[in-house]
Order: C-alpha cells, then structure tokens, then sequence
C-alpha cells in the first residue's frame, strides 16, 4: 500500500508535536530517512504543503497573499492586512506580501478560496470586453 502525501504530513506533524522543541531537528531528521528508505522523497513539496495545512489549522492560523505592483507604503499595507483580519475570522493571519510589475497597478489579494482582484490589469482586461 503507497502511503499518501497527506498520511505523511499527518504522522510528521504527530511525531513534531510530541517531540518537543528540542528533538524537532532529529525527527524531521529521521523523516527524511523514512522518505529516502522509500523512495518517496519526490513527494516532498506535496507533503511540505500538506504539513502547512495541518500545522495551520492545528494553530488557528489563515494564510494571505497580497500582490502589488510595487512596494506598498506601511500604511497601505496596515490597511490591507486589517482587511485580512476581518476575513479571517479571529484567526491569527500569516500575510506574503509579493510584488508582480504584470498586474502594473492595483492589487491582488488572496485569502484561502477567495481572491479580489482589484490590479489595473484585470479592469483593463474588463474594459477590453466591454469594448468587444
């Protein structure tokens, strides 16, 4: 039976858990022995992603991605993180900040399922359709 990336992260994120801070190095260490004695160690971004999954939600914590244009200026970027708070939930919000000159203006936000596309690219690619 092929253990899935999923069971994995769940059985890393058990042994983690119950090894305490200061044998987490030598699990995740001789986890990655068990991945390598199987065969398995091309999964590892899948598990990687798994684990964060479990790991979040184990800590109550939302993850968010804002994409701008250029660097945001501190209060633009207080401004958008409240924003991100409220749609958390209460939860306590991890936010990537990412700059993609493609969206030329504007930005991105994206928090779990949802993303609000406010980039001037998006409106003109609206405009475009409106002018079809």
């Amino acid at each position: 039976m092929k253990i899935t990336a999923k069971q994995y992260a769940q059985a890393l994120f058990e042994s983690v858990s119950a090894a305490g801070d200061n044998k987490t190095k030598a699990v995740i260490k001789s986890f990655c022995r068990v991945l390598a004695d199987n065969n398995q160690t091309s999964q590892q971004e899948k598990i990687i992603k798994k684990f964060e999954l479990i790991w979040d939600r184990s800590n109550n914590i939302a993850r968010a991605e804002i994409v701008s244009a250029r660097k945001l200026s501190r209060e633009t970027g207080k401004i958008l993180r409240e924003c991100l708070k409220k749609v958390a939930a209460g939860k306590k919000i991890e936010v990537e900040e990412k700059i993609d000159k493609s969206i030329m203006g504007g930005v991105i936000m994206k928090h779990g399922d949802k993303i609000l596309d406010a980039s001037l690219r998006r409106r003109l690619e609206n405009f475009r359709e409106i002018i079809k």
